[in-house]
């Protein structure tokens, strides 16, 4: 019985560490464009943008909770320095505060899923 040379095996470990891990990563690639598109689907319209009223009346609640989402995540960031996840998905022109709809749909699902609170203008 021939031994392997030592190359030989060391190169199909390797090649197989390779293997698994590319695996993993198409795997997470997949699910993440699998909530992207989901979240693209719900889009009712072509709007990429919605307004603060808009974005209010997409997720059930006032402009005002919707606001104080904005602020209470702001004010953690100027605190620390630094947010834990995904920041709520606004931009800011001018006076006007607008926000990306399939961006929203994936921050509903990680600050769901973190059970994010916010009382009174601040993340708990």
């Amino acid at each position: 019985m021939k031994s392997i040379p030592f190359s030989i095996l060391l190169a199909s470990v390797i090649l197989g560490i390779s293997f698994i891990i590319g695996c993993i990563l198409l795997t997470t690639q997949e699910s993440n464009s699998e909530l992207t598109q989901a979240a693209e689907q719900k889009v009712p319209n072509d709007k990429a943008l919605m307004t603060i009223q808009e974005t209010a009346e997409y997720l059930s609640m006032t402009e005002e909770q919707v606001m104080s989402i904005i602020k209470a995540e702001q004010g953690s960031f100027t605190v620390s320095g630094f947010f834990d996840g995904r920041m709520f998905p606004f931009i800011k022109v001018q006076d006007k505060f607008f926000v990306s709809r399939v961006e929203l749909d994936l921050w509903v699902q990680e600050a769901s899923a973190s059970h994010r609170r916010y009382i009174n203008g601040q993340m708990q």
